[in-house]
């Protein structure tokens, strides 16, 4: 479900606020499932049963926070299989858009496209946007948290840059305030900060981090992940495809065309590797990581998450392992494509030195 490939299935849990367990609310659910620390009991034996409409709740939700009309815009929905597709449809067809659906059949296994909304699997919306003439499309994961948008030019907009967006425009219409993200972030959350004001807090990766520091840091207005997460604490804690679908037709009824407003930010480059390493060897290598480069003088080492290497020049490498599989993930950015290319090369350097005799 959800991002993953369809061989792989988990559970998510939500308190009453509607943010995800934080880490070490997690952690108190698993040392209690691995121990076998709990009585068994038949699915029926246990708690009560309600019967609602959860989608006609969510989009009455999202209909009433709005409440206007946006006549004329055509919008493309990739649904990639995902059962939250009938409710977007609902609310952009409700506010007066012009809809294109694709991929709308709910299949677990995913034939169109991988569930992740990433830009090499998007070929099909990028296609329809520009046919249709739309404004944008969205893409969605398999469990219609996560979000890919495209201009209305078929170009895949970088979540890290739909987030600086919406950053931007919170930051303008609230007067300021701080924007929660993770420590694998573009730089361009920067050029937003520096130019609309506002504050930023960097989190560990992953919703629980960013939902804990929305709850606990003051005036916070706004989060969002690279992966495709936008999340507006006003509305729920967590990812809301629906929610950024709507914010962005506000924003372009008053500021144009989406690519308009995206050529304004500076051009990243960023890449990301995933290295094979075996789940038992990761603290291991993640500690020789650290002692490796802590002697390096002319750099930042920021370990809110892994090992994150911020260069004078605020390029950064940041290694980490992954906590769902058994690879040490890379992620590098640059200003510069070239500078990228060994930063590449330097990240995957270290990370095969520190596994030598671990």
């Amino acid at each position: 479900g959800s991002h993953t490939p369809p061989e792989i299935h988990g559970l998510l849990f939500f308190k009453k606020d509607t943010s995800e367990l934080f880490q070490s609310e997690e952690e108190v659910f698993e040392k209690i499932f691995f121990a076998e620390s709990f009585k068994r009991e038949k699915w029926n034996g246990i708690g009560k049963y309600y019967e609602s409409s959860s989608e006609k709740i969510y989009v009455e939700n999202l209909l009433s926070r709005f409440n206007r009309e946006f006549k004329g815009y055509k919008v493309v929905v990739d649904a990639g299989h995902s059962p939250s597709s009938n409710a977007l449809c609902k609310i952009l067809e409700s506010v007066g858009c012009k809809v294109y659906m694709l991929n709308t059949d709910l299949d677990g296994r995913f034939p169109s496209r991988p569930p992740n909304p990433l830009p090499e699997y998007l070929d099909m919306l990028k296609k329809k946007v520009t046919n249709a003439d739309a404004d944008f499309g969205i893409a969605l994961d398999g469990d219609g948290d996560r979000a890919t948008f495209v201009d209305e030019r078929g170009n895949v907009v970088l979540p890290d840059y739909m987030g600086a967006l919406f950053s931007k425009y919170e930051l303008i219409d609230k007067k300021g305030g701080v924007i929660v993200c993770p420590i694998n972030t573009s730089n361009v959350i920067y050029y937003v900060l520096e130019n609309y004001g506002g504050r930023y807090v960097h989190t560990r990766i992953g919703p629980p981090a960013m939902a804990e520091a929305l709850v606990k840091t003051e005036n916070a207005i706004y989060a969002f992940e690279e992966t495709g997460k936008y999340i507006w604490p006003e509305n729920v804690y967590y990812g809301d495809p629906g929610f950024a679908a709507l914010r962005l037709l506000e924003i372009l009824s008053r500021d144009g065309s989406l690519s308009s407003i995206i050529d304004e930010f500076p051009k990243y480059y960023i890449k990301k590797l995933a290295i094979p390493c075996p789940d038992e060897k990761k603290k291991a290598v993640l500690e020789k990581i650290q002692k490796m480069l802590y002697k390096k003088e002319d750099v930042e080492l920021v370990l809110v998450d892994g090992v994150k290497v911020v260069f004078p020049n605020r390029d950064w490498i940041l290694l980490r392992p992954s906590g769902t599989e058994p690879v040490f993930r890379c992620f590098v950015e640059s200003s510069s494509e070239k500078k990228l290319e060994e930063l590449v090369k330097k990240a995957l350097k270290i990370v095969e030195e520190a596994m030598k005799g671990c």
